[in-house]
């Protein structure tokens, strides 16, 4: 399992924000290193892993709570 670097609470934000600020995360990460981020659960969850997969990450839910979601994403390119 990748070794997570950070994690990062988006439950403040919207879309684009938590992309963006996801993105900018993954970007100053090597390859295969993990990134945890903790967003809003319904349709936030969606469109942060919808985004992030075009760009060719992995991304898993790693926990659910009442309401939060947490999503693994694991880098795969530069």
């Amino acid at each position: 399992m990748s070794t997570v670097i950070e994690t990062l609470d988006l439950t403040l934000f919207g879309c684009p924000l938590h992309y963006i600020k996801a993105r900018d995360a993954l970007r100053v990460m090597e390859v295969d290193q993990a990134l945890l981020l903790i967003v809003n659960k319904g349709k936030a969850v969606d469109e942060v892993q919808t985004s992030l997969r075009k760009d060719g990450h992995v991304c898993s839910i790693e926990e659910e709570e009442s309401v939060t979601t947490t999503i693994r994403v694991i880098k795969k390119n530069d």
